[in-house]
């Protein structure tokens, strides 16, 4: 049985993979050109402007290729890049705004080739240079050198070995332990450079007043206005961290060199499938677009609600259509099974919206008998209860949304049992259990059960992920805090973060509900294992 199990994972590895790439394709077209952002994009709300595209088009990793990137962009390519455009007239202006935007990332590049370049070049790179130094602190200094040039050359034959990782590792080090002015100074000087080394330490666990220094520089290095007040709950920081970490998987190609083997996997690395790969395998969307807290995080918090609530009404669905298939299938074309095929095709047909509106209108504590709670999943107080009574408590609010989830799903499967189970009825194998003495149902419940419920079996695989999406409406209406909920709140901010990771748990969800029904499979009828039939003959 572990053999097969670990044979049939094993198999999900392609269909993974195929999921991302349809959820990738699906971004892409969504999204559409990253071209048009010269003309702007015009979208249901009307056009956006070229600054909105671009954000947009630096989230879904719009300016990269799609599977294979021969032109690797960092900092110092588009350094030198832009260096190359200073020479033309046409997109010199454009060169300067880039390299001064870059700052203290594109210095190293700009100042190292100042003594090559000439004539108009020379003075545009010059300009762009003038906006760094103000950026840097050194304005005054340039201002009043005789040859700005020659300043330049000079500055970075000086200064120009500060400008290492290693030493902005250890002045962020240092602005870690304590507020270290001197550091602040010359991580100051460094300017964007040491963006890096800044980031991959507010990636890690550090006190509030260390997270508190370190997003103060970035804000002054990058003039994005997203501060970190030390005093706030760890829940608001974490919101306020995970802001500029997303940011920063956004935009670290436009501060950071790459060296070594980042030039080589790069090819592959710095493509929009890769990057949408690697967050698809660490569920990993991104924040959300209304309240800034990581998508991960929420799915944890929310997936367990959502998938106790469809664990519950699967269980009730089968719990309730495996004996009534079987039944109306013994019975068949009695008053029994007349009946129930109606009544069973009325409960089809009818909305989960609608019947849960009458539940709690006629024994909702809204409505005339107060039966069940109507909102939520505990009462209040509930915490300080004891865990049985929780328990209780938590039962008897799932009471209702069960019962809205699961009793499509009951009629649907009792009718897939009731065929399946007349088709075992006529089988020769019912004849002779009949005739070696056992009773009907002693026939049925030893033979033909475990054969007839295989068509219900089958349909497992599809109905947790049916349930998940189900529970869109029923946890709106009875304010369950699961995926339903936040999902019908992210259709209405389209907020797509969230949508996309919502159409990836739901896939992976398929695929274990597949994996599921196999092992069902495997328990009710042994003989679908591979091997298992050689070894019982032999």
């Amino acid at each position: 049985m572990i053999r097969f199990l670990v044979r049939r994972l094993a198999t999900l590895l392609p269909s993974v993979l195929g999921i991302s790439l349809v959820t990738f394709v699906l971004v892409n077209l969504a999204m559409g050109n990253p071209d048009a952002t010269d003309s702007g994009v015009v979208s249901a709300t009307g056009t956006l402007d070229r600054e909105t595209v671009q954000e947009l088009g630096r989230a879904y990793g719009l300016h990269l290729p799609l599977f294979i990137n021969f032109s690797i962009e960092d900092a110092r390519t588009r350094a030198k890049r832009d260096i190359r455009r200073l020479a033309d007239p046409a997109r010199k202006g454009q060169a300067i705004r880039s390299l001064a935007g870059s700052g203290g990332a594109a210095l190293p590049y700009l100042a190292s080739a100042l003594s090559d370049l000439e004539g108009e070049q020379k003075a545009a790179a010059l300009s762009a240079l003038g906006e760094i130094a103000v950026r840097i602190g050194i304005a005054q200094a340039v201002e009043n050198s005789q040859d700005p040039a020659a300043f330049w050359i000079r500055y970075w034959s000086i200064y120009g070995s500060d400008f290492k990782p290693v030493r902005s590792a250890r002045l962020v080090r240092r602005l870690i332990r304590r507020e270290d002015q001197l550091a602040l100074v010359e991580l100051r000087s460094l300017d964007t450079f040491c963006m890096p080394e800044i980031m991959d330490a507010l990636d890690m666990e550090l006190p509030p007043e260390a997270q508190a220094r370190l997003v103060d520089l970035a804000m002054e290095l990058t003039s994005r206005d997203d501060p970190l007040d030390p005093s706030d709950p760890k829940i608001d920081r974490e919101i306020v961290i995970n802001r500029w970490m997303e940011w920063w998987n956004q935009r670290y190609d436009l501060y950071t060199t790459f060296e070594g083997w980042r030039t080589v996997t790069g090819a592959i690395t710095e493509t929009r499938y890769f990057r949408w790969l690697s967050r698809f395998a660490t569920f990993d969307f991104g924040v959300s677009v209304r309240d800034g807290r990581s998508v991960r995080a929420k799915i944890a918090e929310r997936l367990p609600v959502t998938l106790l609530l469809s664990f519950l009404a699967l269980v009730a669905a089968y719990a309730i259509a495996i004996p009534l298939g079987v039944i109306s299938a013994v019975r068949h074309g009695g008053v029994f099974d007349r009946v129930t095929t109606v009544i069973l095709f009325v409960v089809y047909s009818l909305p989960a919206f609608w019947v849960a509106m009458l539940l709690l209108r006629y024994v909702g504590s809204s409505g005339h008998l107060d039966w069940f709670p109507s909102q939520g999943l505990s009462s209040p107080g509930s915490e300080n209860w004891s865990i049985l009574r929780r328990i209780g408590d938590m039962a008897h609010h799932l009471a209702l949304p069960v019962l809205c989830l699961s009793f499509v799903s009951m009629a649907m499967l009792a009718r897939y049992q009731r065929v399946g189970m007349l088709q075992v009825i006529e089988k020769d194998f019912m004849r002779t259990a009949r005739a070696k003495g056992l009773s009907r149902t002693q026939a049925i419940l030893r033979h033909g059960l475990r054969n007839g419920v295989i068509p219900v079996i089958t349909m497992m695989g599809l109905q947790l992920p049916y349930l998940v999406s189900g529970s869109v409406v029923v946890e709106r209406i009875f304010g369950i805090p699961g995926m339903g909920l936040e999902t019908f709140e992210a259709i209405r901010a389209g907020d797509h973060a969230w949508l996309m990771a919502v159409v990836t748990v739901t896939a992976v969800l398929t695929m274990l509900g597949i994996v599921l029904s196999d092992l069902i499979y495997a328990v009710v009828d042994p003989r679908i294992v591979p091997g298992r039939r050689l070894e019982k003959l032999s």
